[in-house]
């Protein structure tokens, strides 16, 4: 195979006298050179293919290397074991490879996520992104990717603070990425990068609020100038919580003038195939009072305000409960996600089977453990509007002197 290398022709000096590193091409016993974009003050400052003695030399090496991992790759797929260097460099020089860079193909999956209304998704993988360019560059390619790559960009999320929950996250932005580009054709890899990658344990967040705190947010009067908007970010919640902890943004697109409430969840719609997509309930009588104030001639929620786009309302609703929750005394931060996780943890404690909760909340059923008996399950709606009554009602009830209920399949053994 040819043999690449990073030198300096001491004759071909800059007008400033400074030196531009150079790739050298050797196959077939002849020679040819590829600028690239990092010059050295002088032909010292670059020994063995590496730059010594330099301001920017970490980073100039940094991104020398993936350069040279992305070129050796493409090198491996040229069959002609006599290709000239020249061949060689006018392979590799071909714009068609510009496709393949991972930035380029990021930020056209992120605009696909924003037009299919993931725009909170979008954003955070444009954050990942972000990290991804600070590690790599912005001209590494997705074929550059590998298991040493990703395992140093968790070491570069590592170093700069990250906790395992955030680099989990955005490790499996990359992934989605990295699937996406295989899928549709942009890149193949002989060994998938994440196969034997083992991703950082994410910290679970105990977000959950009690009964008694649930019971408080669901009576809370506000006042004052800040009277609306809390109001408004509380019935939101609750809404959420009676709609088995819809999220937010299927919950301002869904529609809410029938009986029953049908619904893609937009985060895990790229994962469920046919009719597995849909999440279908009925409306409850708690849910109907509150959407009977918001609703409007569309059968859409309209809560009064109006911002340009769906993350500043986001932001809106997020600032108000964190103040709710602040005013109110809670014991844990107040979040839009609190709902969610308070109507799962109310059905644990009820001992509502989990496959009926994950069915009612729009969780991906056969992801979750892996558990494939439950591929032969077919949840029927009035399941999942039997557990959302019960736990609605459990809400309502006052907080018993037992710590937590004895469900139906343990009251024998009591």
């Amino acid at each position: 195979m040819a043999q690449l290398s990073y030198v300096i022709v001491p004759s071909r000096a800059n007008k400033d006298g400074s030196h531009q590193i150079r790739l050298k091409i050797t196959n077939a016993n002849t020679t040819a050179y590829m600028v690239t974009k990092f010059s050295v003050d002088k032909p010292g400052q670059l020994q063995n293919g590496t730059v010594v003695k330099h301001p920017r030399a970490i980073a100039i090496n940094k991104d020398l290397r993936i350069q040279l991992g992305e070129y050796e790759e493409l090198v491996k797929e040229i069959r002609d074991p006599k290709a000239t260097a020249s061949q060689i460099k006018k392979y590799l020089e071909q714009p068609r490879f510009v496709g393949d860079l991972l930035k380029s193909f990021a930020e056209r999956y992120i605009e696909q996520l924003k037009e299919n209304g993931q725009a909170s998704y979008a954003q955070n993988m444009s954050y990942s992104l972000k990290y991804l360019i600070e590690k790599f560059g912005e001209y590494v390619s997705l074929s550059a990717m590998s298991l040493t790559a990703i395992k140093e960009w968790e070491k570069f999320l590592v170093k700069r603070g990250d906790s395992p929950t955030t680099v989990n996250i955005r490790m499996t932005h990359l992934k989605a990425l990295l699937n996406a580009a295989v899928n549709e054709g942009v890149v193949e890899y002989k060994i998938f990068p994440f196969r034997n990658y083992k991703m950082p344990t994410k910290n679970v967040r105990d977000i959950c609020i009690s009964k008694a705190e649930l019971v408080k947010l669901r009576e809370a009067e506000f006042s004052g100038v800040s009277a609306k908007r809390l109001t408004v970010a509380r019935d939101l919640f609750m809404l959420s919580f009676y709609c088995a902890g819809i999220n937010l943004t299927d919950l301002m697109s869904a529609k809410l003038d029938g009986d029953i409430l049908t619904f893609v969840r937009k985060k895990t719609a790229d994962k469920k195939t046919g009719a597995d997509k849909e999440v279908s309930i009925t409306i409850q009588s708690e849910a109907r009072v509150i959407i009977s104030r918001y609703i409007n001639e569309n059968g859409e929620l309209e809560m009064g305000y109006h911002y340009k786009d769906y993350e500043q309302f986001r932001s809106f609703v997020t600032k108000s409960l964190n103040r709710i929750g602040e005013e109110l005394g809670f014991e844990k931060r107040l979040t839009f996600y609190s709902a969610r996780k308070t109507f799962v943890q109310f059905g644990s404690e009820l001992g509502i089977p989990l496959y009926i909760l994950e069915y009612a909340i729009g969780q991906t059923i056969k992801e979750a453990n892996n558990r494939p008996v439950f591929n032969y399950l077919k949840i029927m709606r009035q399941q999942a509007d039997l557990a959302i009554r019960t736990i609605i009602d459990y809400s309502l009830e006052p907080d018993s002197e037992d710590d937590m209920p004895i469900p139906e399949w343990a009251r024998r053994r009591k």
